[in-house]
């Protein structure tokens, strides 16, 4: 994406502090017990925290109806009441848990989306709120759903225009070569002010889930190949079967190989949004094939592959230079691997990095310790 959505997104005093915290504190200790366990307690602070209410009940209040995130018989009352007066439908099922405390699912985006057209958002903003309250990327563009409400919010359609844009695609038929990349599409679409043609524009630019983020692919993939050339290296197993090769590459970034069941569970208890969605060695091989595969699972598996290639080539540079990195090293290494990771996500059309998120707080938290892989390793330690 480009233009308002690649703005960096905004921290408030709490989130000042977990980056502060997890980005500047004191480095971690991987070997000490009380260094584990304050970056995962913080971690779970996060998983538990209510985000989704905390941004209803915010915008809530711009509007005029005063709440707080406890208050969600006040916020059920009103998002059922904007979806009869803004959308001219009744509020579904699923956005009435959410109000209620369920956290937001994003299979069905049109629900999300429905929401925030249900509190007057315009497109810059619900492209934060995405991001900062149901912790998802906004905007999958090269699917129907997402362009069709990229193209109302933008360009400040309403309601009815959906509704109607929504029907007259239905039928359209996802194109087999995905040539047009993301930034492409979504310039075409903020230049594109007339309904018709954007329909037009549509019907040749819908995609299967296989080919979305084809850049996003293409990093991944180069970013595996350098870590199996350094195992291959390592381990002078030029024989080693591509399946084989899938395991040894989870077990490189996480210490484990992740589907064997002897191992046990974590020692550690870890936050949900953590440990959800993470690659294994089936995930990995089907990334690699191009086949169907879901975002969350190739957005971690780019953060952690990205993580790993960075500090293990650091790690040979120190060893190479007999060198101990002290304090400032280390954040300086942070802040510069931050800064990459975070360029690399944009540009492949993935969500920022957002430090209240509980998956890249604690990718930071390990980045800031004396062996970064050693500590990600650790939290994910089996019996």
């Amino acid at each position: 994406m480009s233009r308002e959505t690649e703005q960096e997104l905004t921290r408030d005093e709490y989130t000042e502090y977990i980056y502060s915290e997890t980005c500047f504190g004191e480095p971690v200790n991987a070997d000490a017990a009380e260094d584990m366990a304050e970056g995962v307690s913080r971690a779970m602070e996060l998983d538990e925290r209510p985000v989704f209410l905390e941004g209803l009940a915010a915008r809530l209040t711009q509007l005029g109806t005063e709440c707080s995130p406890q208050d969600t018989d006040i916020m059920l009352s009103e998002v059922k009441q904007r979806y009869r007066s803004v959308l001219g439908k009744p509020c579904p099922r699923t956005v009435q848990e959410w109000c209620k405390g369920r956290t937001p699912g994003i299979t069905n985006r049109q629900n999300n989306y429905d929401l925030c057209y249900a509190l007057e958002m315009d497109y810059q903003q619900t492209a934060v709120f995405f991001q900062k309250h149901y912790l998802s990327l906004p905007f999958i563009i090269k699917a129907r759903v997402d362009a069709v409400f990229l193209y109302c919010l933008y360009h400040r359609r309403p309601y009815c225009t959906v509704t109607k844009l929504l029907e007259s695609s239905k039928g359209f038929v996802s194109q087999e070569n995905a040539h047009t990349s993301t930034s492409q599409i979504a310039n075409a679409i903020f230049d594109t002010d007339d309904d018709e043609r954007f329909l037009r524009y549509l019907s040749e630019h819908c995609y299967d889930n296989e080919q979305q983020f084809q850049l996003a692919r293409s990093v991944i993939n180069e970013e595996i190949d350098i870590l199996k050339a350094g195992l291959l290296d390592d381990t002078a197993a030029a024989i080693t079967s591509p399946d084989r090769l899938n395991s040894m590459t989870i077990d490189a970034l996480f210490g484990y190989r992740y589907q064997a069941r002897d191992k046990g569970e974590p020692v550690i208890k870890l936050p949900k949004r953590f440990t959800e969605s993470l690659p294994n060695d089936v995930t990995l091989g089907r990334i690699i094939n191009g086949d169907s595969i879901s975002y969350e699972v190739l957005r971690k598996s780019l953060m952690l592959l990205k993580f790993y290639n960075y500090y293990h080539a650091a790690e040979v540079e120190d060893r190479a230079r007999g060198y101990e990195p002290d304090n400032r090293e280390i954040n300086n290494r942070l802040l510069d691997f931050y800064d990459e990771l975070n360029s690399t996500l944009i540009s492949c059309g993935f969500a920022q990095l957002y430090v209240l998120h509980p998956f890249d707080c604690l990718l930071l938290y390990c980045a800031n310790s004396y062996d970064p892989i050693q500590t990600l390793h650790a939290l994910n330690e089996r019996n």
